[in-house]
């Protein structure tokens, strides 16, 4: 199995490496109601100034109100700002929950940039952290003065190896602070839905494997069009289900309490199986096998910077199962990437 990580030199301004592709950005802003005058600034800070230069490094970047998936939007909010990448806080209009987010962020030790509209005045105790002052003449907007500035400041986060120390006292833990670069999700609404599984495998560069029981998602229009993306671009994709007769499959799936329903799967994993096949047809970086001997214990999607498992339990739908993310490198990442590779050889 391939692990190395391509490092060349990105095209784009600041010449960062393009491991920045895999990067996510929170971006703890006062929102407003629609049509409000906090709403068009905020939307205004949002396209003009951070937007192209998280797009330049290609960076994901987001709000609170561009989460789309299902689930509580605290529950996503603290998500996003104890394992992304980076945050950025804008503080024009001293938004209390932009604050309490801030506040949060920097004890997650998060690297985090500050945006602020010239003429308003930084609070006491954040006066010592570089921030970047904007407004919106348009000569400034048209010479993408803010865009470069902010650019800037990711440069010195990237440089930092996108580390950064809990601001009110050095000897402090973090918030949040991963064991093994160990993340835990307690469900799909709180890993992030389709976009995060998107996002996923828009990150993998040289490789993206999964493997699950039916991977009825993978088969969608928007993940087959990136798997095929992905593999023509040289990316080698891999993908496992379980076979229909696999006699695992009949103890996996709970129909006693309806979680399941065994022919359904079955009849799942024949369709997906069919149009994961079509598509390894279209491409030869593409592969689909069957796995008809053994049990899967989750779901996996591994790719050089990430193993993702997903749980399965006898108790839970799968939408409910826990989700664990590590970044490697990890020892526990080794052993799934094993497990991977031991069900591919014998499938």
């Amino acid at each position: 199995m391939r692990k190395s990580i391509r490092t060349e030199p990105s095209s784009q301004e600041g010449g960062l490496a393009t491991d920045l592709e895999t990067r996510r950005c929170f971006v703890i802003s006062p929102i407003g109601a629609e049509g409000s005058d906090v709403r068009e600034h905020a939307d205004d800070v949002f396209d003009f100034i951070i937007q192209p230069a998280m797009g330049e490094l290609g960076i994901r970047a987001y709000r609170s109100d561009h989460i789309l998936s299902a689930g509580k939007i605290t529950e996503q909010m603290f998500g996003s700002l104890l394992s992304d990448d980076m945050c950025i806080a804008i503080l024009t209009f001293d938004n209390p929950n932009v604050f309490y987010e801030l506040a949060v962020a920097q004890s997650a030790a998060r690297p985090t940039v500050i945006l602020i509209e010239k003429g308003k005045s930084m609070p006491f105790d954040l006066r010592d952290i570089r921030a970047i002052e904007y407004d919106f003449k348009p000569r400034a907007i048209r010479d993408r003065v803010y865009v470069r500035q902010l650019i800037e400041h990711v440069r010195s986060i990237e440089q930092s190896g996108w580390r950064a120390e809990v601001p009110f006292g050095r000897s402090l833990t973090p918030l949040g602070l991963k064991a093994e670069n160990l993340s835990i999700y307690s469900d799909i609404s709180s890993f992030g839905g389709e976009e995060r599984w998107l996002d996923l495998l828009s990150g993998a560069r040289d490789y993206f494997y999964t493997a699950g029981i039916s991977m009825q998602r993978w088969a969608g229009r928007r993940f087959r069009n990136l798997l095929l993306e992905k593999a023509r671009s040289g990316c080698d994709v891999r993908i496992m289900l379980v076979h229909q007769q696999n006699t695992s499959l009949v103890g996996m799936i709970n129909e006693t309490d309806r979680i399941g329903s065994l022919s359904e799967v079955a009849s799942t994993i024949e369709r997906v199986h069919a149009t994961m096949s079509q598509l390894a047809q279209e491409c030869e970086h593409l592969q689909v096998k069957l796995i008809r001997h053994g049990m899967l214990h989750q779901q996996f999607v591994l790719t050089e910077r990430l193993a993702i498992a997903r749980l399965y339990f006898y108790s839970r739908a799968t939408s409910e199962a826990p989700i664990l993310l590590l970044e490697k490198p990890s020892p526990v990442a080794e052993v799934l990437e094993r497990e991977f590779e031991t069900f591919w050889r014998c499938s």
